[in-house]
């Protein structure tokens, strides 16, 4: 039997900023004979942190039971598979290689391993074994001095408005170390949306001298700090002197500042950011508790709706870089589920096609020679045109008609780079329409026959949806995200059969003379409303029956008996109505009928 741990490790640099522990090794280990594994597994890790000496490593090379790698956002899935494992208790080490950010410098590191702490996994059964997770964010005390062992120092800081407190972002941030004979300039940052910014550095850029060789510097910078914004304005000058001050002198190689400056800060016109499903706003129209709506948008969805089919992930990602450079812009939408913790890329057959822009061709719509022509822009999942777009080899003066779509395709990363020859200042609104049936699988619901409950009833799953935008070929630069939404891609089951048609003898096509037994299914985990109705060309004596129906989640099963002994002869048909709580973010469900037929 395999066991699958996982989990998502990051480390603090400071009380309010963290890093994701990417790209290192978690490996797992059986405990040693000696050791009080009871007392190691109910510790607080930060008592157990320890950075490993190599006759300790060599006295564990015998117990590893199993390791994986990170990736970016410092997620990992280790399977144990080794023969003899049970479920007990183990060590938790990272093997590190070097550390997330840092910066290239001369000196050369040595790969370095550290015990985070001795975890007692809770598993959990699943078809294919068992699951547990575990995620932990390293104390910045020992992470800061993990990094220190890489030569890896960094600058986490906020930049704000000094009156409001209000984040001001893409300005300039450069940090100096004070030095007696020249000032060192560590690197430079632009801000965030949210008014962060990150400098990395090593020791050697804070030992320089003018004289080779030479080093003055006996222990951490001495910062001081210059802010401008993107048109080289100084909005804050510190003086060199500030870096002599207490709260600046002799930093550690984790520092955390907060600037203000006085000047209002600039609306963020130009920031990428993913904004809607559909018609609802990720921020306030979707709770992040259940991942429903909260309430009734444009005439469509209400309180308590889930979302199901192809959803239009809608927002604003420019042309070019409103922060530093304005190279050109590229995003991408990734996910992750409640059993898939590493944020997988929407792409492929992920996606369905969307109209996201329209830029101006020439063009001979008419054959009466080119002119300029709207040309739409699409975004889904496979066939990418050429761009230019080719023009048809026609004899002239025959029209070319309108142009077809300019087609852009993601990458395997989900990567969609903004035509820069768009109209506009980039892509606004749909930004991709998302196959939400591909990773929240659906179909039509089974049941167990009218009038009986489920055996097992099909529900859907909250998944979170991620946003990323930056220049190509670089890292992201703003993100944002949709911690829930709930997907269901099920149908409603609806059911319908007679009692009086499973009796001795009798059929589908049996005349029905006295009773009428009624049995009906309605189930679905979000169903709006559902009822039960007949409907004749006759007309049914007083007084008429009261049908059972609701509007409760999953619905109603039941018989419903009905006197007919005194109804006229005719045909009848029963309804079992039934409508699903939900939308693509557009569209709602319109609900759907199931008929049956009977003669009196």
């Amino acid at each position: 039997m395999s066991y699958l741990f996982k989990g998502k490790l990051c480390g603090y640099l400071c009380v309010d900023c963290s890093e994701p522990l990417s790209d290192i090794i978690v490996r797992l280990y059986r405990h040693q004979p000696n050791q009080n594994v009871t007392r190691l597994a109910v510790a607080n890790p930060k008592d157990t942190l320890a950075v490993l000496d190599a006759e300790t490593l060599r006295g564990k090379e015998g117990s590893l039971l199993a390791e994986g790698r990170t990736d970016a956002q410092g997620a990992f899935a280790i399977e144990i598979s080794e023969r003899g494992y049970e479920g007990e208790a183990f060590e938790v080490d990272i093997y590190c290689g070097t550390v997330p950010h840092r910066k290239v410098g001369r000196r050369v590191a040595e790969p370095r391993q550290a015990t985070i702490t001795t975890i007692q996994p809770i598993w959990g059964r699943t078809d294919g074994g068992f699951v547990a997770g575990w995620n932990y964010c390293i104390p910045y005390r020992f992470w800061c001095y993990f990094r220190s062992l890489f030569d890896a120092w960094v600058i986490c800081g906020h930049v704000t408005q000094c009156q409001t407190k209000g984040a001001i972002a893409n300005v300039k941030v450069t940090a100096f170390d004070t030095d007696w004979i020249q000032d060192d300039d560590l690197g430079s940052a632009f801000t965030d949306a949210s008014g962060h910014f990150r400098i990395d550095y090593t020791h050697e850029d804070f030992e320089k001298t003018p004289f080779p060789f030479i080093s003055f510097e006996l222990s951490g910078p001495d910062l001081y700090f210059h802010v401008e914004d993107s048109g080289g304005t100084v909005l804050l000058q510190e003086p060199s002197s500030r870096g002599r001050d207490r709260d600046r002198e002799n930093s550690g190689p984790c520092f955390c500042v907060d600037l203000c400056v006085d000047v209002n800060p600039t609306p963020p016109f130009n920031n990428p950011l993913f904004t809607h499903v559909g018609d609802f706003d990720i921020s306030g129209d979707i709770s992040s508790t259940n991942g429903l709506t909260n309430k009734m948008v444009l005439g469509h969805g209400g309180p308590n709706y889930g979302f199901t089919g192809d959803l239009k992930l809608k927002g604003f990602c420019p042309k070019t870089s409103p922060v530093g450079s304005p190279d050109p812009m590229q995003y991408r939408f990734l996910y992750t589920t409640p059993t898939v913790l590493t944020q997988q890329p929407i792409t492929g057959g992920m996606l369905t096609p969307v109209v996201v822009g329209t830029r101006l061709i020439q063009w001979d719509v008419f054959g009466t020679g080119l002119a300029y022509t709207f040309q739409d822009l699409y975004i889904q999942g496979s066939g990418a045109t050429p761009d230019p777009t080719p023009t048809p080899v026609l004899p002239p003066g025959t029209p070319w008609g309108a142009p077809p779509p300019h087609i852009i395709v993601p990458d395997a990363d989900g990567w969609i780079a903004v035509d820069q020859n768009g109209l506009d200042s980039g892509f606004y609104g749909p930004l991709l329409r998302f196959v939400s049936a591909s990773v929240v699988t659906g179909g039509v619901a089974p049941g167990n026959g009218a009038g009986l409950a489920l055996t097992t009833p099909e529900g859907g799953m909250s998944i979170s949806i991620f946003f990323e935008a930056g220049p190509i070929g670089q890292p992201a630069t703003f993100t944002n995200n949709l911690p829930n939404i709930f997907i269901n891609n099920w149908t409603q089951v609806s059911e319908l059969d007679l009692t009086e048609f499973h009796t001795v003898g009798a059929t589908a096509c049996s005349e029905i003379t006295n009773s009428l037994d009624i049995l009906y299914t309605a189930d679905h985990e979000l169903m709006a409303s559902w009822g039960l109705g007949i409907s004749s060309a006759a007309t049914i004596p007083l007084p008429l029956p009261v049908y059972p129906s609701g509007s409760a989640p999953r619905g109603g099963i039941g018989t419903f008996h009905i006197d007919v002994s005194l109804w006229p002869s005719c045909s009848y048909l029963i309804g079992l109505t039934t409508r699903k709580s939900l939308t693509d973010g557009e569209t709602d469900d319109s609900g759907a009928t199931s008929q049956l037929t009977f003669c009196k």
